[in-house]
């Protein structure tokens, strides 16, 4: 009898269980269910805000998949996003498409462009190109003039190859002065005065170690000229690609100054624009 009670309580706690498993399984199927009809009407009205927050949120993993299985999503969200940022921005280039997602810009058209800012779809995001960012914050921030220090070395370079033959000869001359001074301690060094002598024949050799240094370092602009010449090329090539980068920097900091006032303007209008995006059905604005 007891164990007849035991099996009904046992098959009475199972069922309980069962009903309870059922009941959760049907409460997330409903839900993934509604999350799917929310997600179908939000794309059949291209609702810009709803398809992000329910496809980043909680659409299920294998529905966005399924969803975006071709980038049908990351297609229509990036064509919207450019769409409103082109109509926004209308002097903005289209200049690249790195991925479903990935796009990048030019601001205004120029000589010598280059794609300066990306929108990323996906998250989305609106930013300037990190090496591009760098560069501009380089030049704002610049205190003393890259040119002027390269044309500095140049002019030091050639400095030295006119005026390595007199040096050299010039520090010859200490050398042979202290060499005697030397050779004059040496010879006279006697019982009493050995370790004053010593001492002077060490600083002697100190000296004439500094000098030998110093003659090393003239050297090569007085017999190895070639090396001096393509040392000089390889400042100039670099002067060149300096002024050829600052001509571009200071290009675009005038677009960017035309078209939005300053750089940190810029920043805030971008990110002003990307916030009224995601806020506004169908990514829409005022413009709807």
């Amino acid at each position: 009898m007891m164990e007849e009670d035991k099996s009904s309580q046992q098959a009475a706690v199972t069922e309980a269980n069962f009903n309870e498993i059922k009941e959760v399984a049907s409460k997330n199927i409903g839900s993934m269910l509604r999350d799917l009809q929310d997600f179908e009407e939000a794309i059949k009205n291209e609702d810009v805000a709803a398809i992000y927050r329910i496809y980043k949120g909680k659409l299920h993993k294998e529905l966005k998949e399924t969803s975006n299985k071709n980038h049908e999503i990351d297609e229509l969200l990036a064509k919207k996003l450019q769409d409103r940022f082109l109509e926004t921005f209308p002097f903005m280039k289209h200049t690249k498409k790195l991925s479903p997602t990935m796009h990048y810009y030019t601001i205004d058209t120029y000589y010598r462009e280059r794609p300066t800012i990306a929108i990323d779809a996906s998250i989305p995001e609106i930013f300037v190109l990190p090496q591009v960012d760098q560069k501009w914050h380089e030049f704002q921030d610049e205190q003393s003039s890259q040119l002027g220090v390269i044309e500095q070395q140049m002019d030091e370079l050639e400095a030295k190859k006119i005026t390595a033959k007199t040096e050299i000869e010039k520090i010859d001359q200490k050398i042979q002065v202290i060499q005697e001074k030397k050779k004059t301690a040496e010879e006279s060094k006697g019982l009493f005065n050995r370790s004053k002598a010593d001492e002077e024949v060490d600083e002697f050799n100190q000296q004439l170690e500094a000098l030998q240094t110093e003659r090393k370092e003239w050297q090569p602009f007085l017999n190895k000229t070639d090396a001096i010449d393509q040392k000089k090329n390889q400042l100039m090539e670099q002067y060149q690609a300096i002024r050829l980068n600052r001509a571009l920097v200071i290009k675009e900091m005038r677009l960017v100054d035309k078209h939005f006032g300053s750089l940190d303007k810029m920043n805030e209008q971008l990110q002003t624009f990307l916030q009224d995006f995601l806020d506004s059905k169908k990514g829409g604005g005022t413009h709807e």
